[in-house]
């Protein structure tokens, strides 16, 4: 059965957003045509022999034919004092058959996480270029094994990606994966040691150079499959669509429109299935030849279909921002600072609000050696709801985690890398993360102590 889209339904609504985003592309075209080049293309020959001539640089140790291959081992220990995001504590809680007496408490252990990583690049033509990169590893619990990595576990930022250069076009190919189970990450997550979740990202991107504009659209599916019965409620799938015009009126600034649209929907009928619009603008701007801003804000909606058996029944209507800082300071120091307030989908609901500020450093102060710091803080709230779920508390009894929660974090981490020889670098890091909870038995701090080393051949 057909039906038409209203002037208020989703359809309607992601039609009005693409066609606004297609009218800029027309209008944009004759009008930066008319003005002369004010900078270099970033699509076509001159920009495939930039990037070829940085490629070369990167130190590959492996050539097979025009294929360039760098391989790399690590093996590294970690002290995790609290693995299940846990507080020793023990509290009232209400269940099916009314308040019971849930304890939870804290478990530490000793990971043993080995490594290899492979980087991949193979130039099949003079300007299409494929590239491929992966790090696979494994997880040990020395006391807990029931924790022990479920097969592998893939970095995020490994992905396999196609370039090509075609004429003012550059178009983008990639999948983008990982596999992991770290559950810190969530902001609302507590009492959990494995939030086991593989992720793919797939799609392609087009950029159109138009000399003083720049037109950015791109189509992606996405991917989310819980390794652990836990969290199989999570399972979805989403169609991911956005798009940008990036005009230059000077050589160190651009400024423009964006908008994107999600459709999500669950393989179970537990949380309720959305679509998500969001359209602003974006300004970014060369301060000086150290000092680089990036600022973007605008409006975003998401409507939930409220057909899931978790009770919520909150839309969004909300405005997104972000700014992004970086700064060299000196041959020293470089630092960068961000801030925004952002809507994402919500693990035990239909959404969580977060307000967040990060800080990152690096400090190249001894020879050999890079000295890295990270500050965040972040203030969360989750829409809540109420639902059939119940989620174990390790050693305890079921209680609903569908309920309004306001979150603080905060913490930090201090990194440092020493290059021992020309193959092999040594890593220490430290971590700390501290969280606030309104509810009861969710609170948590934990500290995590690595070191590592990593031979590349």
């Amino acid at each position: 059965m057909s039906r038409q889209a209203t002037l208020n339904s989703p359809a309607f609504s992601a039609g009005k957003i693409g066609l606004a985003l297609l009218v800029l592309l027309l209008f944009a075209a004759p009008i930066v045509r008319a003005q002369d080049a004010v900078r270099p293309s970033l699509a076509g020959e001159e920009a495939s022999e930039a990037r070829r001539q940085t490629i070369d640089k990167i130190p590959y140790n492996l050539e097979l034919g025009p294929m360039k291959l760098r391989f790399s081992a690590t093996i590294g220990v970690e002290y995790n004092d609290n693995i299940n995001l846990a507080e020793d504590a023990t509290a009232l809680l209400p269940s099916p058959t009314g308040p019971v007496l849930v304890t939870t408490q804290r478990q530490s252990d000793f990971i043993i996480r080995p490594q290899v990583n492979v980087n991949a690049l193979w130039p099949i033509t003079q300007l299409n270029t494929l590239k491929l990169d992966v790090g696979i590893g494994y997880a040990f619990y020395m006391d807990h094994s029931s924790y022990n990595t479920n097969g592998v576990l893939i970095n995020p930022g490994s992905q396999i990606a196609f370039d090509i250069f075609v004429g003012d076009f550059r178009i983008n190919l990639h999948d983008r994966f990982s596999l992991e189970q770290d559950p810190v990450a969530e902001a609302t997550l507590s009492n959990v040691a494995d939030y086991g979740r593989f992720q793919n990202t797939a799609g392609l991107s087009v950029l159109w150079d138009l000399n003083a504009a720049v037109a950015t659209i791109g189509y992606d599916h996405y991917n989310f499959i819980s390794t652990t019965s836990d969290f199989d409620y999570l399972n979805r799938n989403a169609e991911m669509v956005n798009g940008s015009i990036a005009f230059t009126p000077t050589s160190t600034i651009s400024v423009g429109p964006e908008a994107a649209f999600v459709d999500t929907y669950y393989d179970q009928n537990i949380l309720n299935d959305s679509k998500t619009y969001s359209a602003g603008a974006f300004l970014e701007m060369q301060i000086t030849t150290n000092l680089k801003l990036r600022v973007a804000g605008g409006y975003q909606k998401i409507d939930f279909d409220n057909t899931g058996l978790v009770d919520d029944p909150h839309d969004l209507n909300d405005y997104y921002a972000n700014a992004l800082l970086s700064h060299r300071v000196n041959s020293v120091l470089t630092q960068s600072i961000s801030a925004g307030h952002e809507t994402q989908l919500g693990i035990n609901s239909n959404y969580i609000k977060l307000n967040y500020v990060r800080h990152t450093a690096n400090w190249n102060i001894l020879y050999h050696t890079l000295l890295s710091t990270e500050l965040f803080y972040e203030d969360a709230d989750d829409s809540g709801g109420s639902g059939p779920l119940f989620v174990p508390v390790p050693g305890a009894l079921l209680f609903n985690p569908f309920v309004a929660e306001h979150v603080h974090r905060y913490g930090g981490a201090l990194s440092l890398g020493y290059q021992l020889t020309q193959h092999v670098t040594l890593g220490l890091r430290y971590q700390y993360t501290q969280k606030d909870s309104d509810q009861l038995l969710r609170d948590y701090s934990q500290n995590r102590v690595s070191f590592d080393g990593t031979y590349s051949f």
